[in-house]
């Protein structure tokens, strides 16, 4: 048993050796890692030099060229300026061609009303607008219903030319005139319906509008269709009972207002009971633009010219001439040539600008690489330490497992020195046996030459007898001693066997990283064992207890026999010889009465080795213990999920807006950008998305903006985001 103990603390050390063989590798490894990292700083170093370098020259560069920049600016402006003028001047003068069928229908020549509606729909469908989106002319508003009075003129003039286009095509004589009244009435009419609660806001707005400006509600006749508007996002709020709705809103262009106008009246004339609306109408026109909910409405209002009050504005407003639009377009490309001259003066300064401005670029990007590749070691390197194994806890064990077994060789060596003793108590009892056994030899050939004195050979065989009883007796003490102490002996195996368990749990504790589940199992299999083997030594100390009754049972037998046989000898004994007998047996009680004061300590031993059973079972489970929270403690360090992290490829500005584009990360399940006006990226917003692109719109023109881009990775249920790039800039138009 000492052998196994001494072998498996051998094992227990070749252990600890290869623990640390491992950490002594994984710190190699860090060591590599850690001289790429400087090598990368290095690098890092001289690019950052150059950029130094490169900087005067950059900034002297930018500084040339915002010398002429006012001028490029200005002559920009000036384009821009004739250009919306001219946009707004020739954006009014629409012509929608009818198809023949329709026109046929609508004049009594057929009466095929399908093929005239198909053929209208597709004419409306393929119908080119005047308004062109995104160009200098198309306006854009936070909220339709906020019409500046220019495009206000603009739209119902808009209108106004579409339907005398139609008119003159199938021969009416409606007509619509535009006035400085008519457009007052569509201002108030905006104003009544934005301001309105009333499930029926159209006539409501109407009747309000007519009774301030002083007109007979019935004497205008409006009708609208509605258009989706850009929805950024929405939330519910529940106030007694009523769930109201929220929305933020994003931006809608003069364009998508004209075309909503243009489908309008289309869809009348698509109508077969309501195309006359278009066709036969007559009086005061103007159009109106109002917002509920997640719509806009564009309202054709006509106003019957009869009855009208004094007060009410009959001056027609007129689109533009087209002299001035002929100036208009004179004014375009003079401002063309002059902002082209500009340009031209200015290339020199822009081409060395945009040189340097390149080279710095590059230079950013190669230093963004390099702390991208050291975060990557820096990441590496962390994985790495989590690899090195603590051998604290395996010193200790292998100590304990050290003391555990010292413990139970001294516990063998103070059993086996108590049976020892026990087995010369046993030799002993022996020899005095033996004598008493000589001692009745010789008072039996005394009766036999003394038959005359047979009273006193009685008294002596009686009292050899009585001595012969005594040593059996302490025989039998003796031999429950030796019993006693093989039991002792037993419970110091147990002992052993109980320190083998600790040397097995420290063994499996070692193995717990990689075998959670086995360890656990291996230290109740082995405590199985443990416990198998005490029982089997309880059984065999029984059945030592059994073969000893046994034995003591047939020494009774032969001493009453011998018994027997004594009594018909004691009629011959002498006065004598009993004498002699009688001082044989006091001495042979005293040795007897001597052996017996030797008490055996069964309490005493039985209390020990309960203690130490005990002590040795708490000290396993506090060991279990401390490797399962060990185990749990590494399991939840491993937890840590690392998501890669992206970089912008480009990132340009547009009108009021900014497109950026980056590479595709792997394992990941989306990405994040957020902007701000400030570098401090205060009040940022972000923007998540699962493409490699993303268009940021409804910004502020002619404004600098810094942006950042982070990817995210959901597990498990959790998101995990990585680490915000570098702020880059870009600015909208």
């Amino acid at each position: 048993m000492v052998s196994v103990q001494f072998i498996l603390a051998i094992g227990e050390n070749n252990q600890l050796d290869e623990i640390h063989k491992k950490n002594s590798d994984i710190n190699a490894q860090i060591d590599s890692v850690n001289s790429d990292i400087n090598n990368y700083q290095s690098q890092i170093s001289d690019l950052q030099k150059t950029k130094d370098e490169l900087s005067p020259k950059l900034d002297a560069a930018q500084e040339a060229l915002n010398a002429k920049q006012p001028k490029i600016d200005a002559a920009t402006q000036d384009l821009q300026n004739a250009q919306k003028d001219l946009g707004e001047a020739t954006s009014t003068n629409e012509q929608f061609t009818l198809p023949q069928s329709y026109i046929d229908y609508v004049t009594g020549k057929s009466t095929d009303w399908d093929t005239a509606k198909n053929d209208l729909q597709e004419a409306a469908a393929s119908h080119t607008y005047p308004f062109t989106a995104g160009d200098a002319s198309d306006t854009v508003y936070d909220d339709p219903s906020a019409l500046s009075d220019s495009d206000s003129k603009r739209l119902s003039l808009y209108v106004k030319n579409l339907i005398d286009s139609i008119n003159s095509q199938v021969g009416s004589q409606g007509n619509l005139t535009v006035t400085d009244g008519s457009l007052a009435y569509a201002k108030r009419y905006t104003q009544e319906y934005q301001n309105s609660n009333y499930v029926f806001r159209k006539y409501n707005a109407i009747k309000s509008a007519s009774s301030i400006m002083g007109l007979d509600e019935y004497a205008v006749t409006g009708y609208d269709i509605a258009a989706n508007r850009q929805v950024t996002g929405w939330s519910q709020v529940a106030t007694n009972g009523y769930v109201h709705t929220y929305y933020d809103y994003g931006t809608t262009n003069m364009s998508e207002i004209t075309k909503a106008a243009f489908d309008l009246v289309t869809q009348q004339l698509a109508d077969p009971s309501n195309y006359k609306n278009i066709t036969d109408s007559n009086g005061y026109f103007s159009v109106a633009v109002t917002t509920q909910d997640d719509k806009f409405y564009v309202c054709l209002l006509t106003i019957n010219p009869s009855g009208l009050p004094n007060s009410f504005g009959t001056k027609e407003v007129l689109p533009v001439s087209k002299e001035e639009i002929a100036t208009k377009e004179d004014t375009v490309k003079k401002a063309q040539t002059t902002l082209d001259q500009v340009k031209n003066d200015a290339s020199a300064e822009q081409s060395t600008y945009d040189q340097l401005q390149s080279q710095n670029q590059e230079l950013d990007q190669q230093i963004s690489d390099l702390h991208a590749k050291i975060n990557d070691g820096q990441n590496s390197i962390n994985g790495l330490r989590s690899q090195i194994e603590d051998d604290t806890f395996a010193k200790a064990d292998v100590k304990q497992a050290v003391v555990a077994l010292s413990q139970a060789q001294f516990v063998a060596q103070m059993a086996a020195t108590k049976v020892q003793n026990a087995e010369a108590s046993l030799n002993a009892a022996q020899s005095i046996l033996s004598s008493a056994k000589q001692d009745a030899t010789l008072a039996t050939n005394e009766l036999d030459k003394e038959e005359s004195d047979l009273n006193n050979v009685k008294q002596k065989l009686q009292a050899a007898q009585q001595a012969y009883d005594s040593a059996s007796k302490a025989q039998s003490d003796a031999s429950k001693n030796v019993d006693y102490l093989k039991q002792q002996l037993e419970t110091a195996k147990k002992k052993l066997a109980h320190a083998k368990a600790e040397l097995v749990l420290a063994q499996t504790k070692q193995n717990t990283d990689n075998k959670q589940n086995q360890g656990s199992s291996d230290n109740k299999q082995n405590q199985g064992d443990s416990d198998n083997k005490q029982k089997s030594d309880n059984s065999n100390t029984k059945k030592d207890a059994n073969n000893s009754k046994s034995s003591s049972s047939t020494t009774g037998k032969k001493t009453t026999t011998k018994k027997k046989t004594t009594k018909k000898a004691t009629k011959k004994t002498t006065k004598k010889t009993t004498k002699k007998a009688t001082t044989k047996k006091k001495s042979t009680t005293k040795a007897i009465k001597k052996t017996n004061k030797k008490k055996t300590p069964k309490k005493a031993a039985k209390k020990l080795t309960k203690k130490t059973i005990k002590k040795s079972s708490k000290k396993a489970k506090s060991t279990k213990k401390a490797t399962k929270k060990k185990v749990a403690k590494k399991v939840k360090k491993a937890k840590k999920v690392v998501v890669a992290s992206s970089k912008f490829t480009s990132l340009k500005g547009s009108k009021k807006a900014f497109v950026g584009k980056w590479k595709k990360a792997k394992s990941v399940s989306g990405y994040q950008v957020r902007y701000s006006m400030a570098s401090s990226m205060k009040k940022a917003k972000t923007k998540s998305t699962k493409a490699t692109k993303l268009k940021v719109s409804g910004l502020k023109s002619e404004k600098k903006y810094y942006v950042q881009l982070r990817s995210y990775r959901k597990l498990s249920g959790k998101t995990y985001y990585s680490a915000w790039t570098k702020a880059k800039t870009v600015k909208t138009r």
